[in-house]
């Protein structure tokens, strides 16, 4: 069963001058393995962590976000219009998930946003589900039942295990290993729902260049990367940001400086009441406040042809 696989670990894992990164086709060919269940435990997590040694190159991330594509698109292939991807994995733990007000504030004035993270049990931060659920919105546990919420509401939040559970299973590889893999990037990567924009918070210094340039190779239509509060497509107030965008085939950058001089996260308040209550207007946060139109703005502006079409 494993056979084909392991001309891949035997590529990555040949010492420091007889080893080398994967093609973009190799990459794309090991992923197509993996998804169909063609690797063995083993092999998995060594392939994983000798990429993680030196982190995944543009070639690899691109070969694997084409093959996770296509096998998703080939599992389930119920097609549905969606305005704005929204990749979110990384948990808040110094903040509350401000980005996800932005997100139904573009669902209420007419985007379609499907929303798609993974919650890690047991580390202390808080996973978007969760404020979902505080909110008293519904989680989607099928592709049908995404459809039937962004046609309702112009919002729809599913896991990723929902998603597919072998991506579900390579995450949880983190428990196991004690490190993150490049899967973490393809999930962000692999806008699902075939989405016309798509925008990806990360936390690594360069993996916003990263993302820009596997998404020029992959030809995507739109896509916004910044490094996000705590590593979620939420823009911090009370830092520079830089803005990466690529848009009809021009890649391009924007800084914006801090929009707050005072502090005013309340990192040892981390009450999903705050939220809550914010969102039905009951009591305006400073930081939420600030948060969610700063990151408004940097989603709405990619996502102006489409903001404009619907008279937003």
């Amino acid at each position: 069963m494993s056979n084909a696989f392991t001309q891949y670990v035997r590529i990555l894992g040949r010492g420091k001058k007889g080893s080398r990164s994967l093609t973009t086709e190799e990459a794309d060919h090991a992923m197509s393995l993996i998804l169909n269940g063609k690797v063995e435990p083993e092999q998995l997590g060594a392939f994983w962590m000798l990429i993680r040694i030196r982190e995944e190159t543009v070639e690899e991330t691109v070969g694997f976000t084409e093959a996770t594509r296509q096998f998703l698109s080939e599992k389930d292939p119920l097609e549905f219009k969606v305005d704005l991807d929204w990749p979110a994995y990384a948990g808040k733990r110094n903040e509350l998930p401000w980005f996800l007000l932005a997100a139904l504030a573009l669902a209420n004035y007419g985007q379609k946003v499907v929303m798609h993270g993974h919650a890690f049990e047991g580390e202390e931060r808080i996973f978007v589900d969760e404020a979902i659920k505080r909110l008293g919105l519904s989680i989607s546990h099928t592709r049908q039942e995404v459809k039937q919420k962004v046609d309702e509401t112009g919002f729809a939040y599913i896991s990723l295990e929902n998603i597919d559970s072998t991506l579900s299973d390579m995450m949880n590889l983190k428990y196991t290993l004690g490190l993150r893999s490049p899967v973490n990037t393809v999930v962000r990567m692999m806008n699902p729902f075939q989405a016309d924009h798509s925008v990806h918070g990360v936390f690594h210094r360069g993996y916003d260049v990263l993302h820009i340039s596997a998404c020029e190779q992959l030809n995507d239509p739109s896509v916004l990367v910044f490094r996000g509060g705590n590593g979620e497509a939420e823009v911090n107030p009370e830092r520079e940001v830089t803005l990466w965008k690529w848009q009809k085939g021009v890649a391009s950058w924007t800084s914006w400086p801090k929009a707050e001089k005072e502090h005013k996260r309340l990192k040892h308040n981390l009450d999903l009441t705050r939220l809550t209550d914010h969102w039905s207007g009951l009591e305006i946060d400073q930081f939420g406040e600030q948060a969610v139109r700063q990151t408004l703005a940097s989603v709405a502006e990619p996502c102006s042809e489409l903001l404009l079409t619907k008279n937003v």
